[in-house]
């Protein structure tokens, strides 16, 4: 893969010229952070509480409804003494108050009192009652019922059927016939028949001489078969029998008009028809009885006399007057106006105004304030947005004098896993001691590159760890066991005390050697900056790819920098001291890495300059809210 420049030298000086000083970033910074705390500390004060529920009454329908009240109350205690006195004087009050003390009207009210006209109420309430209606009606119902079966018998009695079925029936042929049906000589006439008929009689007959069956005794039933058929009674039987008159007989026998018939007469015969007519002529006899004692009373002088003064018109205005909204509410006005409680009121509506107006002072008073406009003109602002959008998880500020060993190790974190001892890499001509080379100075802390002879191992392909004498050394830090992260923030303030050929490194490292970005590498010259993001695999013997950014023009050593590494899913973006000055696209690390922060030397090293430092003032890693 290609490096990848960014951008001309033209370009690059441009872009430094651009870099504010650090000392304005951070005041920059701590004064965001102050304002975001002050806006946070204000925004959660119960000054500002209070005040947004003061204002929140304010503005609320309770608020103003209350001084509406309060303004509609003073008026009104007024307007209802006017009323007041304007009523008492008026023509249709006077009129009332002397209609209610006259005789007339006492004679009226104590007669509503008696025993007469209370009897006659509930005489007239019971004969104009729907149930005295329903029961008259009931039992006029049930006479009617009654007579109508009485009418209906007689009409049936009198028809023409009825009259021919019952003559028939009395006559003295019907009479004869119904005495030959059960007569033993008819019995003996329809056996023999039965015989003569039968296929006996005939096998007999049949079978046998004419002469001889003479004295058979067969003959003689069939002589007497013949003497019983031609007699008179027998002839009359059959005759009668097979008559059209007998047969309309039979047929009305079983009519339902002479059903009807005989059970109207059963009915009307029996002692339920005879007590429910009875109970109906007493009943109504006595509803007729109280209906006219009613009307006698409705004639009487007394009640007249009543009932004329009630239906009275001055009477009905009296009433219509005295039950009416304006004479109520002008009693009411009256009692309330001689009331303490009137008195109260206006004593209370003078305190309500005075703790309403003291309100509305302390709310003008905040919210015209100095710290309130302040508030509100940067609460909804996006002026808190990147400090909002980072969450710190890891700082160090090297404050106390010596190295927080719970964040940081010494040595590289292979040479610590596997040898647990420091080692150098193969390149370098100064040995990386363990913390040795560390000074703290204030609140800051420095890796120093010095002459100095000592023995350490160096790794080398293919023969591993290999002891070596070194004539210079130098020192790291890394978070390797203390903090690892994917994507974030993470950026640290160093001053770049230069001594060619020193290497002064701000990188971040993945388990294995690759990935690797370097945030800030400083080497051949102190205005030369490096950035750059290594990928590949180096187990295969392999060179990186690498994605490099090399420009100049900024004196390093000059002061503190702020060097920032944004690390995004899609995009690395580099800055110095805010101001981005590399970004790439291209394979986008995702794995887990940690800080390094060194010094080395890999070229041509004579000592001149040393000793010579990389100052870290702080270094901080966030996470993307």
């Amino acid at each position: 893969m290609a490096n990848i420049a960014f951008g001309s030298k033209y370009f690059i000086f441009s872009k430094f010229s651009s870099i504010p000083k650090t000392s304005k970033i951070e005041q920059d910074r701590a004064a965001l952070v102050k304002e975001y705390d002050d806006l946070n500390t204000f925004a959660q004060s119960q000054e500002l509480e209070d005040f947004y529920a003061l204002e929140k009454y304010m503005e609320s329908k309770q608020h103003k409804d209350l001084m509406a009240s309060l303004q509609a109350d003073t008026k009104n205690e007024q307007e209802k003494i006017d009323r007041y006195n304007s009523l008492k004087k008026s023509k249709k009050f006077k009129n009332y108050f002397k209609f209610k003390e006259s005789p007339a009207l006492k004679n009226y009210l104590s007669f509503s009192e008696s025993r007469e006209l209370n009897d006659f109420l509930k005489l007239e309430e019971k004969v104009t009652s729907r149930e005295f209606e329903s029961e008259k009606k009931s039992f006029s119902d049930q006479k009617s019922r009654e007579e109508k079966k009485s009418e209906e018998f007689n009409k049936l009695k009198k028809s023409g059927n009825i009259k021919g079925y019952f003559k028939f029936q009395n006559s003295t042929k019907l009479k004869e016939f119904e005495k030959y049906s059960t007569s033993s000589e008819l019995k003996s006439f329809l056996e023999l028949e039965k015989y003569i008929n039968s296929s006996e009689f005939k096998k007999v007959k049949s079978g046998s001489d004419p002469r001889e069956f003479k004295n058979a005794p067969e003959y003689k039933k069939e002589q007497e078969f013949e003497i019983l058929k031609k007699s008179g009674k027998t002839r009359f039987y059959f005759k009668f029998k097979n008559s059209a008159k007998y047969s309309s007989y039979l047929s009305f026998k079983n009519s339902s008009e002479l059903k009807k018939y005989d059970e109207l007469e059963e009915y009307l015969n029996s002692e339920e028809h005879k007590e429910l007519l009875a109970e109906a002529n007493n009943r109504l006899t006595e509803l007729n009885n109280t209906e006219k004692e009613y009307h006698q009373k409705k004639k009487s002088a007394s009640i007249k006399s009543y009932f004329k003064f009630k239906n009275s018109q001055k009477y009905k205005d009296f009433q219509t007057f005295g039950n009416s909204k304006e004479l109520s509410d002008y009693l009411k006005l009256e009692e309330y106006l001689n009331s303490a409680g009137h008195h109260d009121l206006m004593k209370s509506l003078e305190t309500k105004e005075k703790e309403e107006a003291d309100k509305k002072n302390r709310y003008e008073t905040f919210k015209n304030s100095k710290q309130y406009k302040w508030y509100i003109g940067v609460k909804d602002s996006n002026k808190f947005d990147e400090l909002k959008k980072w969450n710190l998880v890891f700082e160090d500020n090297f404050e106390n004098g010596k190295l927080d060993r719970e964040k940081w190790m010494t040595r590289y974190y292979w040479g610590d896993k596997l040898l647990n001892e420091a080692y150098a890499l193969e390149p370098d001509k100064a040995f990386p001691t363990d913390g040795k080379n560390l000074e703290f100075s204030g609140s800051s802390i420095k890796i120093v590159t010095r002459p100095e002879k000592t023995e350490g191992k160096v790794w080398k392909q293919p023969f591993g760890f290999v002891p070596q004498e070194f004539n210079f050394t130098t020192g790291m830090i890394s978070s390797a066991k203390s903090h690892r992260q994917k994507f974030g923030k993470f950026e640290a303030k160093i001053k770049v005390n230069y001594a060619k050929p020193v290497n002064y490194n701000f990188w971040m490292a993945s388990e294995k050697n690759l990935p690797h970005v370097d945030i800030l590498k400083v080497g051949t010259k102190k205005s030369k900056l490096e950035v750059a993001h290594h990928i590949g695999d180096l187990s295969e013997g392999k060179k990186p790819l690498s994605n490099k950014a090399e420009f100049s023009g900024l004196d390093l050593s000059q002061d503190f920098f702020i060097y920032t590494l944004e690390w995004r899913k899609d995009r690395l973006t580099w800055k110095i001291n805010d101001v981005v000055v590399n970004e790439q696209k291209q394979d986008i690390p995702a794995e887990d890495m940690y800080l390094v922060f060194s010094s080395s030397m890999t070229g041509k090293a004579d000592g001149a300059g040393l000793p010579a430092s990389m100052e870290i003032d702080w270094v901080r890693c966030f996470e993307e809210v």
